[in-house]
């Protein structure tokens, strides 16, 4: 309060007492230190009504914030609420859909292969990408060649090393990528699949894909029915 003048020593007393913890002074501390302050004063040197028109528009100026701020609280968590009802009822209506979200995981349904895409971060003199089934082991090593910078499709054909076509169910890859001098190129790959079920919970908003969940800030597309 470094604002008010011609306190006294019993309110300066006041006001160490009430910063001995450190906080910030409030509302109501301001208006006891004024009032404090007026008791206090000298009856033959009463305060300059300048100074005291001075110190009521600080008071004013605190009141003012103090409400600013509460009303900025409330209407953040209002904003918080509705940005959530809007972002269960874009989930919602995401099941039966297909999305497509960064991500290693394949899925066979019916005989038939979700595809994937994947992006390099540079160009690449070779790029293999091994199928795993569910225990982790390689079951087919596809060999795409060179590729350049930049995001590519993928489509595996449901087929393990031998030719036989696989079960139903869940698979992943696993890419590899080198450059001309055989070192590592960046990458990322991003999975397809048709929406089952949406749940919420302390992780967020999930959209499920078979049995893998996916955030749903890490949806980057959406599609149609297959």
């Amino acid at each position: 309060m470094d604002g008010i003048t011609g306190i006294s020593g019993d309110s300066a007393a006041s006001l160490g007492a009430l910063n001995q913890t450190g906080e910030v002074l409030g509302q109501e501390d301001f208006l006891l230190l004024l009032v404090t302050q007026l008791s206090n004063q000298d009856p033959l040197n009463p305060m300059d009504g300048q100074e005291f028109a001075a110190q009521l528009a600080q008071f004013s100026s605190l009141e003012q914030l103090i409400t600013i701020g509460d009303t900025l609280d409330q209407s953040n968590a209002v904003n918080g609420l509705l940005a959530q009802s809007m972002n269960s009822g874009v989930a919602a209506g995401l099941i039966g859909k297909e999305v497509e979200a960064e991500g290693v995981d394949l899925f066979v349904s019916e005989g038939k292969p979700s595809d994937i895409s994947y992006e390099l971060g540079e160009a690449a003199a070779s790029v293999t990408l091994d199928i795993k089934n569910e225990a982790g082991q390689v079951i087919r090593t596809i060999d795409v060649g060179s590729r350049g910078k930049g995001e590519h499709a993928f489509s595996w054909d449901g087929k393990d090393a031998d030719g036989n076509e696989v079960a139903n169910g869940k698979y992943s890859v696993e890419l590899h990528a080198q450059d001309t001098a055989g070192n590592d190129v960046s990458s990322r790959t991003f999975m397809k699949g048709i929406v089952d079920k949406i749940t919420f919970g302390p992780e967020g908003i999930l959209v499920w894909v078979g049995q893998s969940s996916i955030a749903l800030g890490n949806v980057r597309s959406v599609g149609g029915t297959e």
